[in-house]
């Protein structure tokens, strides 16, 4: 299949040297470089499993955004 693709100066030179100094066609290393990245995303989509711990947070601070919580602690410093 043939389409455009808009690549930055700096991406397209370092994949034209890797095409020279590999003496491997252009478009050969284009979709190489393309399936290695793509691959690397599978493999991050896993699913962890994180468990909740008590940290001693009171009543009325929890459900709170980070930010929320840190100015409400500043508050409370004040």
């Amino acid at each position: 299949m043939r389409t455009t693709l808009n690549i930055s100066d700096a991406v397209l030179h370092e994949l034209r040297a890797l095409s020279e100094s590999t003496r491997r066609p252009f478009r050969a290393v284009v979709e190489e470089t393309i399936q290695r990245g793509l691959s690397r995303v599978e493999s991050r989509r896993r699913k962890i499993s994180i468990t909740p711990h008590a940290v001693g947070v009171k009543a009325g601070l929890r459900g709170m955004s980070m930010n929320q919580l840190f100015d409400q602690i500043e508050a409370e410093r004040s």
